[in-house]
């Protein structure tokens, strides 16, 4: 029964709606019961699902009723909570029912206050049962038609992208022809300029003079020199300085100082005694000047030179520097020397 106060009962105990009292003493909590026991999970075929019948049109939407004024709130009254009742076992679910009008929106009543009642033992859960087979898919309905929409205003511009990276410089292009072009006419010769004064006539210089004396051994009598000997030249082919001299047995005598200049050769026909396997002759001076020159062709002409700085006065000979005797060729001139100098 509904729990509607003043003039109406409420099962199991008879309730009157009385104004308010003060509140009680909560009352001890009553002991948990023991749990039941779990039955046995029951099995059931499914039922066949039935076909989906065709989908009703959707009625016309009532217009909504007027919002009826809230009522005063009631007083909360004060009971003795009820015992709970036993939980009665789950009837089997009835075919659904079409959907009927939603009707107007009553007003709300007034909130009743009555006692809880107490709560009734849990029964057993029921049986399951079975599954039913599953129904035929019905059939695809009909594809609606497009709709039709406005285009969306455009959106803003996006702001812009980083600049790329700089591509790579083009191969160089051919170069172009060289250009042609007519030489200038020359211009006219300018007029000679005046003619400079003459400058003034310089000191005369010194006069300078070359001198000196040539020297050959032309003896056919002479067959060799011997070692540390000197070449005895016997023909004077020259003579032009007066400051050189020589006295026939092989010796020269320079009586001005100065910068000298000799140059010398000598004809051979090998060399015997002594271990000197090569030609060497010599200049030597009185001043300790030994100025070599050499061959290790021992049949042939060997020759030499000096450039000596001579602090008169001064003696020099062409000296055999080997340890053995050096034949004289076969030739008609068997040695030659020359000296000369430069004279202020």
């Amino acid at each position: 029964m509904s729990n509607h106060c003043c003039g109406l009962f409420r099962w199991p105990l008879n309730v009157i709606c009385l104004p308010p009292g003060p509140t009680g003493v909560t009352g001890f909590t009553g002991a948990t019961g023991p749990t039941g026991p779990t039955g046995a999970t029951g099995t059931g075929t499914t039922g066949a699902t039935g076909v989906t019948g065709p989908a009703g049109s959707t009625g016309a939407t009532g217009s909504t009723g007027v919002t009826g004024t809230t009522g005063a709130t009631g007083a909360t009254g004060i009971g003795i909570t009820g015992i709970t009742g036993s939980t009665g076992s789950t009837g089997s679910t009835g075919a659904t029912g079409s959907t009927g009008v939603t009707g107007t929106t009553g007003e709300t009543g007034a909130t009743g206050i009555g006692i809880t009642g107490v709560t009734g033992e849990t029964g057993s859960t029921g049986s399951t049962g079975a599954i039913g087979a599953t129904g035929a898919i019905g059939t695809t309905g009909g594809t609606g038609a497009t709709g039709i929409g406005t285009t969306g205003a455009t959106g803003e511009t996006g702001s812009t992208g980083a600049t790329g990276a700089t591509g790579e410089t083009g191969s160089t292009g051919t170069t172009g022809a060289t250009g042609t072009g007519t030489t200038g006419a020359t211009g006219e010769t300018g007029a000679t300029g005046a003619t400079g004064e003459a400058g003034t006539t310089g000191a005369t210089g010194l006069a300078t003079q070359l001198r000196g004396m040539q020297i050959q051994l032309q003896d056919v009598e002479a067959i060799s020199v011997a070692s540390g000997a000197p070449v005895i030249f016997d023909t004077i082919v020259s003579a032009e300085s007066p400051f050189i001299s020589y006295d026939g047995l092989g010796t020269l005598t320079i009586s001005q100082s100065g910068l000298f200049y000799v140059d010398w050769w000598v004809s051979t026909d090998g060399i015997e005694g002594g271990s000197d396997v090569v030609i060497n002759f010599a200049i030597i001076t009185s001043a300790a000047d030994n100025i070599q020159g050499s061959s290790p062709i021992i049949t042939g002409q060997v020759s030499g030179n000096a450039f000596i700085a001579i602090a008169a006065p001064l003696t020099m000979q062409l000296v055999n520097a080997t340890d053995g005797t050096i034949g004289y060729g076969l030739t008609s001139v068997k040695a030659n020397l020359t000296i000369f100098h430069v004279t202020l």
